[in-house]
């Protein structure tokens, strides 16, 4: 059974502490000096074990002040001398790890948790008991659930990664594992959102299925009825279809397009990428506030702790400045709200950045991730879908070096207009492994995207099933496997155990005759002894 435990060690010096709490405000670590001889030593490096949770604190002079939260992640404790900390200690790594920036928008109240000496001095460790203590189960609770959110965020991040430098996503694998959820979250977690309703209010995302009548003339442009005139009469105009005026609206979005020029941050922010693309070109980091910077691949502020084990990194992108600038929360959680605020400051005090004044722009998404997504991308025929798009929307040829003449061309008002994905523009396709038509996925397509297999065992976790649903499924899985003629692509996934708001269900009977059995029937179907397999699948999974 897991524990929770309050780790505030003593330090030899003022100096030494501050250094502590810097490191582990970013760094996913806990520590103590004594050895096993001492009674808190013992506990830190024999009794503590994997997957209990830590909470780094502040011993003296005790208030609720954290620098970081996060699960052990091995048993074993050893010695060590980090780079980046004040002295050796024994250590434990912790992951994932809820950064001190983040618990100040925890309400985490200690009030009512042990403590003992006139001055409120808490002993260098000490245990948290939810099971009999309120004030512990409350905090356990808040706690365990934003470490749940991180976990998420983390998967979801790896995922946002691979789209960001392939353009082009494939999201693939057995029905029900959550394919078309995750990216919905993908594209919220780039666009910075959190709901549903706020994705679709953005204007930065599409979703759209295809399907075997979807055509060109639906996703880039062609011909469509005009209302009929006072003859009765009705003729055809050409009509931009849904993904050309995706690409158009995204393609606006620029800074340049939509500022009127009366503050001077575009030249500002220039003037600040040139100085630390300089920088490190003579390999110097560039400090501002409490960080140096580098630069990521897209030309944000870049923040690694290079020399930590953890290589613990975060980005600070131009619309996230514009936003502090405008005194605007920069991202919905306001983590490094501070921080962006520095860059600002900088900028004013080195580049004569101006004061922002209310009502100087029309509106600023500059930068901004505009999202495409196709459910069941391979049960359209792509070739007739896309056309000449195949050559625009390869991540090598976005942007006006991939500009084409569409298929309509000679009917617009210019013939020679045309049409490109622009940069910005990150397209998502979903599709199940056993649909027929996969194997007919055109190859020029294919090449075009990047493939992510989502398991059943990933989906299950993803969704936060509970471990008596999870183990059902894998019995049953792992059986299905067995079968000769069926795979992993026939596995079933975890959003069969999801009702109508994403809860997970536990009327497993009702699950299997309703859903399950009807399922496996058809995957079943000509098989020999399709229905004595099926009477072992049906055991394995109510067992």
């Amino acid at each position: 059974m897991r524990k929770y435990w309050v780790v505030s060690p003593n330090v030899k010096n003022n100096n030494e502490e501050n250094d502590w709490k810097s490191f582990l405000s970013i760094n996913p670590f806990s520590f103590i000096g004594w050895d096993s001889n001492n009674k808190f030593g013992n506990t830190f490096i024999n009794i503590i074990q994997r997957g209990d949770i830590i909470i780094n604190s502040q011993r003296k002079n005790w208030k609720p002040n954290i620098f970081g939260i996060g699960i052990v992640k091995t048993d074993k404790c050893d010695w060590q001398e980090i780079k980046g900390t004040p002295s050796g200690a024994f250590c434990r790594q912790l992951h994932p790890y809820i950064l001190k920036q983040r618990i100040s928008n925890l309400n985490l109240v200690f009030d009512g948790t042990a403590y003992y000496g006139d001055n409120k001095q808490i002993p260098a460790i000490y245990q948290l008991h939810p099971e009999r203590n309120n004030n512990d189960k409350n905090l356990v609770i808040i706690i365990e659930k934003e470490l749940e959110i991180i976990k998420k965020e983390e998967n979801i991040k790896k995922l946002v990664d691979l789209l960001e430098s392939n353009k082009n996503l494939i999201l693939t694998g057995a029905p029900g594992t959550g394919k078309t959820f995750l990216a919905k979250q993908i594209a919220k977690q780039m666009i910075g959102v959190t709901t549903d309703e706020e994705l679709e209010k953005s204007g930065q995302f599409t979703f759209v299925q295809f399907h075997p009548s979807y055509d060109y003339t639906d996703f880039v442009e062609g011909l469509r009825p005009t209302p009929p005139d006072e003859n009765g009469n009705i003729g055809f105009e050409i009509k931009d279809g849904v993904f050309k005026t995706f690409c158009q609206r995204a393609s606006k979005s620029k800074i340049s397009d939509r500022i009127d020029r009366i503050d001077n941050f575009e030249e500002s922010w220039e003037k600040l990428l040139l100085d630390v693309r300089n920088n490190i070109a003579i390999s110097k980091f560039t400090k501002i506030g409490s960080w140096e910077y580098g630069l990521s691949k897209a030309d944000s502020l870049k923040y690694s702790s290079v020399n930590t084990p953890s290589l613990y990194t975060f980005t600070i992108n131009k619309k996230n400045v514009y936003d502090a600038y405008q005194n605007k929360k920069a991202r919905p959680s306001g983590a490094f709200q501070k921080d962006m605020q520095d860059v600002v400051k900088y900028m004013k005090d080195k580049y004569g950045l101006k004061g922002f004044i209310q009502g100087t722009v029309n509106e600023f998404v500059g930068g901004d991730k505009y999202i495409f997504v196709i459910d069941e991308i391979n049960r359209g025929e792509i070739s007739k879908i896309f056309g000449e798009l195949f050559f625009s929307i390869d991540p090598s040829y976005r942007g006006k070096k991939g500009a084409v003449k569409t298929q309509y061309s000679n009917l617009h008002d210019d013939e020679n207009e045309v049409f490109y994905v622009p940069e910005n523009v990150y397209i998502i396709g979903s599709m199940n492994d056993i649909d027929r038509s996969v194997e007919s996925f055109d190859f020029a397509m294919r090449r075009r995207f990047t493939w992510k297999e989502i398991t059943a065992e990933q989906s299950a976790k993803n969704m936060n099933l509970p471990e008596e649903t999870m183990n059902r499924l894998a019995k049953l899985n792992e059986q299905i496997s067995k079968i000769e003629g069926l795979n992993n692509s026939y596995h079933i996934g975890g959003a069969y155990f999801l009702d109508t708001v994403d809860t997970p269900r536990t009327d497993y009977n009702i699950i299997w005759e309703l859903q399950l059995e009807p399922l496996l029937k058809e995957y079943l179907r000509g098989i020999p002894d399709g229905d004595e397999k099926l009477e072992i699948l049906k055991n394995v999974y109510i067992s």
